[in-house]
This record gives structure tokens, sequence and C-alpha cells, in this order.
């Protein structure tokens, strides 16, 4: 069994080099190695992926709850009324 795709790692580090790299003034040599590298952490990546227990998934979050002012205070308290620039102070919701 091949644990490595040698074409397409010759194929990507060439890409590399060929748009990215030989700008940057890097070698071939340089991109072939850190090609390499990034091949053996797609497989250790994958290996770990493949063994991981499926019990340490995440369970999503409730829905949020909206926020209650408390003891008499409203929006126009926190956000006052500002009368200088475009829509003040107001938040517009971009």
């Amino acid at each position: 069994m091949k644990r490595y795709d040698l074409r397409e790692i010759m194929k990507n580090a060439w890409r590399t080099y060929k748009y990215v790299a030989k700008k940057q003034g890097k070698t071939f040599a340089q991109v072939l190695k850190s090609t390499w590298r990034l091949a053996k952490m797609r497989i250790s990546v994958s290996k770990f992926m493949e063994e991981k227990p499926k019990s340490t998934i995440v369970q999503p979050i409730s829905t949020p709850k909206p926020y209650e002012w408390s003891e008499g205070i409203t929006a126009a308290d926190i956000y006052p009324d500002n009368s200088r620039g475009y829509l003040g102070s107001k938040y517009c919701g971009d």
C-alpha cells in the first residue's frame, strides 16, 4: 500500500514554486521539503480524526435567552441620544 501520493506531492511542489515561492526568493528544494512536511501532516491528521472516539463530539449549545433589563433600566439609559453626526450614536445594525 502506498502511503503517499508522490505524483500529487510533486505537482503541488511545482505549482507552489511556480506561482508563489519563486517570487519570494525560495528554492525548489525548500518548497519540496515544505510540501513533504504538509503531506505527512495531512496523513497524521487523518489518522487522528479516524481514531477520535465519537463520544467527544461537543453537543450544540441551547438557544440563547434574550437579555432582561433589571431595576427599571431601559435601552435609552444605556444608549443616550446624541444628535451629532449621521444617525447620532445609535447602532444601525450593519
